[in-house]
């Protein structure tokens, strides 16, 4: 929830706030109109600039949106507009966001233009029809809700179901755009409520660069960047575990870097549930580092342990590449012929090395260093096991030892 909480949420619901005990005199529209058109320009901007398709289309629609307001002849009319922005908000989650296409911006905005245009033409030659569907309600036992309460409120719903399952921040922004665009639903001035939708969007943008910037795409975990700024913040006392996927190599060569990926996919589902106040992240190809501030290796050994074992309990059922990973010449031989291998159900399991801050390791560059060495003498140990890098010595001398069972 914080994430779609923070910080789109609390700046709309502030901003809301601000409209209705500050700005909702008519004497404010034409400058929250200027607003908005500057704010949908900056807007638009760094969506191209961060390669935000999937936003820059919501620009572009609320962009219509606001022309369209100067056209609108009656306050009536202006909910069935946005039943109709709404309705575009829900062909938006259709879109790839992983690349800018501009073909798709081409027929986005003819889409755009067939719609806002008829949209227009319905208003002045049968604004008795636009106004009666503005007005539509319906009774849903003891509730009675308008037409267009109901679409919007489908919408939102829509949202919020695509957000708990991609927990993207686009989504979050179009989630609250649209919460700031039906809080205005009945006003005739709704410029104001119109500039925070643009404003969440914007937000949303620069969100998802962050995300980019400090998440690993595959796993979903923090990546190097944000480890490096969590050790730049340690204070001691705090320990760091190094977690390595255990013959991951033998995985990628007999079932395929797809398989691979999904070990590594599963392996970090279970280490963002750590427990003992530990943040798990991806530290570059199949090895994780775990952060645990304000406590020891005393205190954080038995998390580590209870995390080997939750991966090594969850069965993993490993499939063949769907195409030989040969090279072509290869794959013509006459004499044999290797078959795509059955599915095998096997387990996953992880070696874990185990350092804490102490005189011997007072930078978090020696905790790391420490950390590896725990990690390289639980791999030479049998792996599947956990590692305790201990002070008192330079040998290395096991807390946890587990040996494997695959």
């Amino acid at each position: 929830m914080r994430q779609l909480l923070f910080p789109n949420g609390l700046f709309v619901l502030a901003g809301l706030g601000v409209l209705v005990f500050f700005l909702s005199e008519p004497q404010y529209q034409p400058s929250l109109r200027l607003l908005t058109g500057a704010l949908l320009a900056a807007s638009a901007l760094l969506a191209i600039r961060l390669h935000s398709l999937r936003a820059f289309l919501l620009i572009l629609a609320l962009a219509a949106h606001l022309a369209v307001l100067a056209f609108a002849p009656a306050a009536l009319a202006r909910p069935v507009m946005l039943l109709l922005l709404a309705c575009d908000f829900a062909l938006a989650l259709l879109v790839d966001d992983n690349f800018f296409d501009w073909e798709a911006v081409a027929w986005w905005t003819g889409l755009l233009g067939v719609q806002w245009v008829a949209f227009i033409v319905a208003s002045r030659w049968a604004p008795g029809f636009m106004t009666d569907v503005a007005a539509r309600s319906f009774d849903l036992g003891p509730v009675r809700l308008g037409m267009v309460e109901l679409g919007l409120a489908a919408v939102l719903m829509l949202l919020f179901l695509r957000f708990a399952l991609s927990r993207d921040a686009i989504t979050a922004g179009m989630l609250w755009a649209l919460v700031a665009l039906a809080a205005g639903l009945r006003s005739a001035a709704a410029e104001g409520n119109l500039a925070l939708a643009v404003f969440a969007v914007g937000i949303a943008i620069v969100e998802r660069s962050h995300w980019i910037a400090y998440h690993d795409e595959l796993t979903g975990l923090p990546g190097r960047r944000a480890f490096n700024e969590a050790l730049a913040g340690l204070r001691e006392p705090y320990s760091i575990a190094i977690v390595d996927v255990d013959h991951f190599k033998q995985f990628n060569d007999t079932f395929g870097h797809d398989t691979g990926d999904q070990v590594l996919r599963k392996v970090a589902r279970q280490l963002s549930e750590v427990g003992g106040g530990g943040t798990a992240y991806r530290c570059g190809g199949e090895e994780f580092a775990v952060v645990f501030p304000q406590r020891g290796a005393d205190e954080t050994v038995e998390h580590a342990e209870a995390l080997r074992q939750s991966i090594e309990a969850d069965v993993f059922v490993a499939r063949g590449p769907s195409r030989s990973q040969r090279e072509r010449p290869d794959r013509r031989e006459t004499s044999t012929r290797r078959r795509q291998p059955a599915p095998v159900t096997t387990r996953v399991t992880v070696s874990i090395g185990l350092a804490e801050c102490t005189s011997r390791t007072p930078t978090a560059e020696k905790v790391l260093l420490a950390a590896d060495k725990a990690l390289y003498a639980a791999k030479h140990n049998g792996r599947n096991r956990v590692e305790r890098a201990v002070a008192s010595g330079p040998r290395m001398r096991p807390a946890v030892a587990t040996h494997s069972r695959a």
